[in-house]
Parts: structure tokens; sequence; C-alpha cells
């Protein structure tokens, strides 16, 4: 099925007739807008984008299976849902109730001559087909690059920021339309925290530089983590460290396959950092899905039971995190296929030391 019939075939197991798309990323998956502007109507006659006179040309250029309906001052978004309401003699229209805030609910609650009925049509999005999945890979190449360039560009005594820019602009420079989501660099004892943005923090010799990045092709997103040294080898336990973590992630992706459970993968590299003795110290899911968003579901996490499709795109991303000594943490994106898995990420992951003394 194509996306429509997908987006149709979720609806009919929801009691709703049409679905009213508000987020950026189901709105550019039905329709290729991006934006917080417009809607997307779906009946199960036709598909509607509603959009001001910004972007009408664009959206009706690009979608020749839609009605494009110019909103205006007069001709309200609410109008003109209404008059697809009464001309299909809809009853129950769809929202995205994970996207829209409550006053907006309310808002088109009194508007809308309908009754509206939260839908999550996230899930179509799940298993990507061939063109996302080249689209992801050239993210994750343009990623690979720039991941390359920073080993060769990093000197102790820059500071965390510094390397952010340089790899944001490296990115922009190669081909992305932008990062995947802000770009964490943590070094020496800010590595224990798994999300630290990068800042003026200087880097200095021994420590380990843990980078979390990705760049955004085609609206879609790549999401890489790798964890280097500047100017030597850190000290023994975070060696050892590393060496669990890579070794944890070489498990997960190994447990990567069409019919595994998601938790199945969390517990093969969760195991591995529990035996070593750092258990206490993996506090988050191994990894989650990967598309127009950054962070998609289903999530590699011990609790979610779901099974692997073919054609799903995950990140394994194992992390070991030492309040006081610092932090390690390899990512992968990982595409399941119907024996296994490919990694789409290639960058090397034995522990390098940048700028050696």
């Amino acid at each position: 099925m194509n996306r429509l019939e997908n987006c149709r075939a979720l609806l009919a197991g929801c009691d709703a007739q049409a679905m009213l798309c508000t987020s950026y990323h189901n709105k550019f998956y039905l329709s290729g807008l991006y934006s917080s502007s417009g809607y997307v109507l779906i009946t199960q006659k036709q598909k509607y984008v509603i959009v001001d006179s910004r972007y009408y040309e664009e959206v009706r250029q690009n979608n020749r299976d839609a009605q494009v309906l110019l909103m205006t001052g007069k001709k309200t978004y609410d109008l003109l849902i209404n008059r697809i309401i009464e001309e299909e003699n809809i009853r129950t229209v769809g929202f995205e109730g994970d996207d829209l805030s409550y006053d907006r609910y309310r808002s088109l609650e009194k508007k809308l001559r309908a009754s509206l009925v939260p839908v999550n049509i996230n899930p179509i999005r799940a298993v990507k087909d061939a063109q996302e999945i080249e689209t992801i890979q050239k993210a994750c190449a343009i990623a690979d690059r720039a991941y390359a360039h920073i080993l060769g560009f990093v000197r102790a005594g820059m500071r965390e920021d510094e390397v952010a820019n340089e790899l944001v602009y490296f990115m922009k420079q190669n081909g992305a339309m932008k990062e995947s989501f802000d770009t964490i660099v943590a070094s020496g004892v800010r590595g224990s925290m798994p999300h630290a943005k990068a800042g003026a923090k200087q880097l200095e010799a021994g420590d380990l530089v843990t980078l979390d990045f990705g760049a955004k092709v085609g609206q879609y997103c790549s999401d890489i983590t790798r964890t280097f040294a500047v100017g030597k080898m850190p000290v023994p336990e975070l060696q050892k460290i590393y060496e669990t973590v890579r070794e944890a992630q070489q498990k997960g992706i190994e447990a990567v396959c069409a019919g595994t459970r998601f938790c199945d993968a969390d517990r093969a590299a969760r195991s591995v950092i529990e035996k070593a003795g750092y258990g206490e110290y993996f506090g988050h899911n191994l990894g989650h899905s990967l598309g127009i968003n950054d962070h998609e579901d289903p999530r590699l996490s011990p609790t979610e039971e779901a099974r692997m499709e073919a054609g799903m795109v995950v990140t394994v991303e194992p992390g070991i995190y030492v309040p006081g000594l610092g932090g390690v943490r390899i990512e992968d994106d990982v595409l399941v296929t119907e024996k296994g898995s490919r990694v789409l990420t290639r960058s090397p992951k034995q522990l390098i030391v940048a700028d050696k003394e």
C-alpha cells in the first residue's frame, strides 16, 4: 500500500472518517509541506492540502494527487474544512493528539462541525521505502565525512563549542540542509552527561570526547555518536569502559533483524554492560527509530515488545556514564532487513587518539 492507503487503513481501525495533520513530520510525509503553517486533510475520497499564499504554488506543483486549497483572510481553514466535512458527510475527524496544544485543540473543537478523535498516525512512517532509505543513507554519509574531518581538526585547548560549530559548518558545506539536532560535544568529566550540549570547556590531553550529531538531507536525519581521545590515551578505566561499550554495541547490532523484539535487542547490549559491572551507569534505552524526526517510535527499550520489520531504520547507541570520571557512547544508524541488518553509518569504532602528542 502507498502512504495514503496506509493512512486510510489506520483510520478505519480508529473510528475516524478523516485525518487532520498538523505536525511538521506528518504534513511533510503526506504532502511535502514542512512548515508550522497549513493543514493536510486525508479523507476516504481525497487528499487536501490547505495553505496560505506563501506556500500555495510550491505545494500545488508538488501535489498533483491532491486538491490544494488557498487559505485567505476570508477563506479560513475552518471554513474550507467544514465545506469538505459537509460535502463528504464526515462525522468524525482524527487529530494528532501528540502535536496539538490544549488551546489549539479547543479552538478546533469549537470551529469544526465534526467530532474530534485522537489518532496516532506516526506508525505509518515506521517502515521506510527505498527512496527514504536512500536519503537517510546520504545523510549518514555526510555525518561519516564530518567525523573524519573533525578527527583532523580538533586540538587540545579548543572549546567544545568550537568543535560543534566546525562540525555543523562542514556538514552544511558537504550537502546537509542543516544539522539533525543540537550537536552534543562532551569532553572529560562532562562525558558523564549523556546529552550535554557543547559548552566553553576546553579539550584537555587525555580527555575522552563524545560527539553526538547528525545531518539532515531532504528532511531526513542521520544520528551518529563517536567517542575519541585527545592528545593521549585516557586512564585505564575509561579504556575498559570504551571496549565494554564497543562490545555491547556490536551485540546490539547483531540482534537487529526483522521479527526480533525491540526489547531483545536492548537486552543483548545491556547484558554486556551489566556483566562488566556498569549496569547502573547505562540509564537510557539502547536506541530509537529514525526518519523525518531524529527520535521516532518504536524504541529499542527494555519494555518495547513490538517486533522489528524490514525497512525500519533504528539507532543502536549503548553508553556508560560515570559521574566524576567521564563517559562513552557509540551509536550507529542501522537498517533492519529480513535476514539481519545493514549498518548505514560507517565511521571507525576503535578508540582513536586525535591530536596525538
